[in-house]
C-alpha cells in the first residue's frame, strides 16, 4: 500500500513542476514579446526577480526539465492518448525553452560582458 501512495505523491510533484515550468516559460516569452511595451509591465517585473537569481533558477529548471522528460520516456504508456499528447507538447515546449534560455543568457553573459 505504501507503493502506490509514493506513486501517487511523485506523479503530483512531476505535474506541478511541469505547470511550473511551463507557466515560467510563458512569463518568459511574454517578457520577450512585449519588451519595451507597458502591456508585459507585470512579466518584466518577475523576470526582473528571477534574473537577480539567475544561477540558481536555471540549475532547479534544468533538474525539474530533464526529471519530467525521463518520466515521459519512463512511463509513455501510462498516460492516456489525450493526456499523452499534451504532455509531451508541455515537455517539448519546456526542454525548448530550457535551450533557448541556456543559449540566450549565457552566450550573451560570455560573449558581451
Amino acid at each position: 500500500m505504501k507503493g502506490q501512495e509514493d506513486k501517487g505523491q511523485d506523479q503530483w510533484l512531476l505535474n506541478l513542476s511541469l505547470v511550473l515550468l511551463v507557466v515560467y516559460n510563458g512569463l518568459f516569452l511574454l517578457d520577450v514579446i512585449f519588451e519595451g511595451a507597458g502591456v508585459g509591465r507585470w512579466a518584466a517585473a518577475f523576470m526582473a526577480f528571477i534574473d537577480e537569481r539567475r544561477g540558481w533558477v536555471t540549475l532547479f529548471e534544468a533538474i525539474a526539465a530533464l526529471s519530467v522528460f525521463v518520466d515521459l520516456i519512463v512511463r509513455f504508456d501510462a498516460y492516456e492518448n489525450r493526456g499523452r499528447n499534451a504532455r509531451v507538447t508541455a515537455i517539448a515546449i519546456c526542454m525548448a525553452g530550457l535551450v533557448f534560455k541556456a543559449f540566450t543568457f549565457y552566450l550573451d553573459s560570455a560573449y558581451l560582458e
